[in-house]
Formats: structure tokens, C-alpha cells, sequence
């Protein structure tokens, strides 16, 4: 699986959070230096964006793989934290590699491995906060979760838990070096957490009824998620983090109780997500390989065992699938352009220059964009009709599906995508 992901490092994004913000923030920073784009499509611009920051010289001096390599790195480093967390419990080492896999080999890390999406850096730095929260370092663990914070807002109700279970003083240096995210946040909206109580998220979370029926069917849900599947043996786990919580180790207790707690707070988004359950499954796995062990008995380690190799190997079959259609272009028998023309279908809304004309405009050529979400894959630099209202003064509008009657210009071209190229009157 780590051979596997790193491979996926080198391919085409397809991911679409990362088209949309994630790489496409970055992009748009090393064209224009311009941090924040109000209007509706970009709009994750105010928001933390200490991933996205990192992504910047990555992104400069790597292209697409260097964003791609953060997020590999930081599922391998989540890896070894979950190791030393489990060698601190004298656990063996067949039992160590299960509780690794139970984390690594799952569909979720595996594709998320070989994106730029942010989830696996924010995991990172989370588990590397139980480590040393576990250790007593609450200095380190708030440092940490600040960085989190600053990664993804949500990361607020990590800070949460983990001041009730290792208590009040990590709060203050993790508020401390996320305060800045805070600040830029109030700078562009008045609003410190843009965009929690704002428009954008009224609807993000379950209500009362809806959240008892997740947090019941808690097992299910993480089986059968609506978004990303994980393993199938993530609601399993989960029983286990609750049966472990009657056990007097203290440390057991307290990991258990992140992951639940977690758990329960990503079970009240409406609908659940797993992006956001990622940073509490290495809790979930340590917690349950632990109490495996507390059982002290053989016929339940090794069904345990059993189970996580199948659902490991079943996990790895599953990838080497869907795998199979980047071989052409790490063979170098397909390019980047002619691969992701041929999976544009999978790819709504986001811009792809079939054919190249757009790369071929006049250098300094003022370009706008209209209707399309998706555009790191836009070659030149340009403006989004959600942030600039007036259209003098730009030479081209690339949009789709417009009718070239109720456009000031002329149709120059249309792709076989059928994204069109207009020349704007002056």
C-alpha cells in the first residue's frame, strides 16, 4: 500500500475539493498574489489555510506532485505515531502492524494519500497531539492542535476534547498559534470563523433527531458511509473503543474517549462525513488493538488478526482497481491533457484546455472566466465572474454553455468539451 500510494502521487489530480480550492488557491497566489477572492466560488480563501500555504512552494517548485507528497507524508508520519503510541503500551509487534493497518490500509487514506486534499495533514498533526498529550507535553500537544486549527476549522472541536480529557491548559497554546487564522478571517469578513455562522453552513449540521439516529446506527454509518469508504472493519473497531472504556488503564480510557467523542462529532454533520472522522480513526485503532490484547486470549487475537488482513488485502484489491487507469500515463503512453479528457465526465464543472487553444491566447491578455468551478488546470492567469461584476477591459471570456447571442463578442472557439472562447468587445 505505501508503494502503491506513492505512485499515486505522480498522477493526474482528480480529486474535486482540490481542483476546486485546495491547489487552485495556491495556483492563483503565485499568479496574482492575491490571498482573498470574494463572491461565492472561492470563498474557502478566508478560511485556514495552513496546508494550502505549504502547498505554495511546493506547488512552485514540484508542480502537482509536491502538494500531493505533503499529504503522502503525513498518512506515512500518522502511521508512525500510531506505532509509538502502541510500543508505549508493550504491545507485540504483529498486533503494532495490525493497529497500523487499520488505519493505513483503508480506501479512505489510501486515495487521500495520493491527493491534495488537506484531511491526512490535519490527522497528522492531531495524533501527533494525543502522543504528546498522552506523554504529558501538553505545551507540544496545544502547539499541534493550533496548527490543526489552522489547517481546518473543525479541528476547534478536537481542542474541545481533548481540553476535557487532558484538561484546560492545552487551550492556550493551541489558540495562541492559531490566533493569526482568526485574525485574517476577521480582517476579510468581520467574522473570526468565517464561514461557522454564516449562510454558507446553516445546513451543515444534523438536527437533534437526525444526530441520536447517527450516533444509535454509529457502527453503520461508519461501515456505509455516504461519502468515502473506509474498511469493513472501521464500525467493529468502534464497538471495541466502547467496550474498552470499563477498563482501569487510564491511558486506554483517554484514547478511547477521543476517538468516541470525534466520532460522535463528525456523526452530527448532516450527512456524515469521513474526511472529517479521519483525524479520530487512529484513535479507534489504538484503542482496539489495546483492549484486544487486555482480553488475554488467543482464539479472539487471532480472529482479530484475521479479519484485519482480509479487510487489508480486500482494501489493496480494490486500489490496484482503480489504480489501473493511471498506468498509462505513469508509462508515459498517455498525457496529462489526453487522460483527463478522457475521464472529463468524472470531472464536473472543471476546466480542461482540450485542445490548448486557451494556452495559446496572446501573452498579457486579460481573461475571464464564467460558469466553470474547477480551474487549477487553467493555464494562464485569469479573473472569475463570482469576484470581478465588471467585464470592461478584459480581451476573452472562457465560459460553457452560453449563448453567444447574449455576449458582447465573438465566439472564437468551442472545444470538444464544449467550453468556449470569446473575444469581448472593447
Amino acid at each position: 500500500m505505501l508503494v502503491l500510494n506513492f505512485m499515486l502521487v505522480f498522477t493526474p489530480e482528480m480529486g474535486f475539493d482540490a481542483l476546486w480550492y485546495h491547489l487552485t488557491l495556491p495556483k492563483l497566489w503565485l499568479l496574482k498574489h492575491q490571498w482573498y477572492f470574494p463572491g461565492g466560488l472561492l470563498y474557502y480563501s478566508v478560511m485556514p489555510r495552513l496546508a494550502e500555504t505549504i502547498f505554495i512552494p511546493l506547488l512552485h517548485y514540484f508542480g502537482t506532485a509536491g502538494p500531493k507528497m505533503a499529504q503522502y507524508l503525513a498518512g506515512v508520519g500518522t502511521a508512525v505515531f500510531i506505532w509509538k503510541i502502541l510500543s508505549g503500551h508493550k504491545i507485540s509487534k504483529p498486533m503494532k502492524l495490525a493497529g497500523v493497518s487499520l488505519f493505513y490500509c483503508t480506501w479512505l487514506v489510501s486515495w487521500q494519500s495520493g491527493s491534495a486534499y488537506i484531511d491526512l495533514i490535519r490527522t497528522l498533526l492531531e495524533v501527533g497531539a494525543l502522543y504528546y498529550s498522552l506523554r504529558g507535553s501538553w505545551k507540544i500537544g496545544g502547539l499541534l492542535l493550533g496548527l490543526a486549527i489552522g489547517t481546518k476549522w473543525f479541528s476547534l472541536g478536537s481542542l474541545a476534547i481533548f481540553s476535557i480529557i487532558f484538561g484546560p491548559q492545552i487551550i492556550f497554546p493551541a489558540l495562541l498559534v492559531s490566533f493569526p487564522w482568526f485574525i485574517i478571517a476577521y480582517h476579510f469578513t468581520s467574522n473570526p470563523i468565517y464561514p461557522i455562522f454564516s449562510s454558507l453552513v446553516e445546513n451543515s449540521f444534523a438536527g437533534f433527531g437526525l444526530a441520536l439516529k447517527h450516533l444509535l446506527l454509529a457502527p453503520y454509518y461508519l461501515t456505509h458511509p455516504f461519502d468515502d469508504f473506509i474498511s469493513p472493519v472501521v464500525g467493529i473497531i468502534f464497538v471495541m473503543a466502547i467496550l474498552s472504556l470499563k477498563y482501569p488503564n487510564k491511558a486506554l480510557r483517554q484514547i478511547a474517549l477521543v476517538g468516541l467523542s470525534g466520532t460522535f462529532l463528525t456523526l452530527m454533520i448532516n450527512p456524515p462525513s469521513t474526511r472529517f472522522f479521519l483525524p479520530y480513526l487512529p484513535s479507534l485503532a489504538i484503542t482496539a488493538i489495546i483492549f484486544i490484547e487486555s482480553l488475554h486470549r488467543s482464539l479472539w487475537r487471532k480472529l482479530f488478526l484475521f479479519s484485519v488482513v482480509l479487510s487489508a488485502f480486500f482494501i489493496l484489491s480494490l486500489r490496484l482497481i482503480a489504480m489501473a487507469k493511471y498506468v498509462p500515463v505513469l508509462t508515459g503512453s498517455v498525457d496529462r491533457n489526453n487522460f483527463l479528457v478522457s475521464y472529463s465526465s468524472r470531472l464536473p464543472g472543471t476546466f480542461i484546455d482540450s485542445d490548448g487553444y486557451v494556452a495559446k491566447l496572446p501573452e498579457g491578455s486579460k481573461i475571464l472566466v464564467d460558469k466553470l468551478h474547477n480551474l487549477y488546470y487553467f493555464p494562464r492567469d485569469f479573473d472569475h465572474t463570482s469576484w470581478v461584476s465588471n467585464w470592461s477591459g478584459y480581451d476573452y471570456l472562457v465560459t460553457i454553455g452560453a449563448d453567444p447571442k447574449k455576449i458582447d463578442g465573438q465566439l472564437l472557439h468551442q472545444n470538444n468539451l464544449q467550453i468556449q472562447i470569446f473575444k469581448l468587445n472593447k
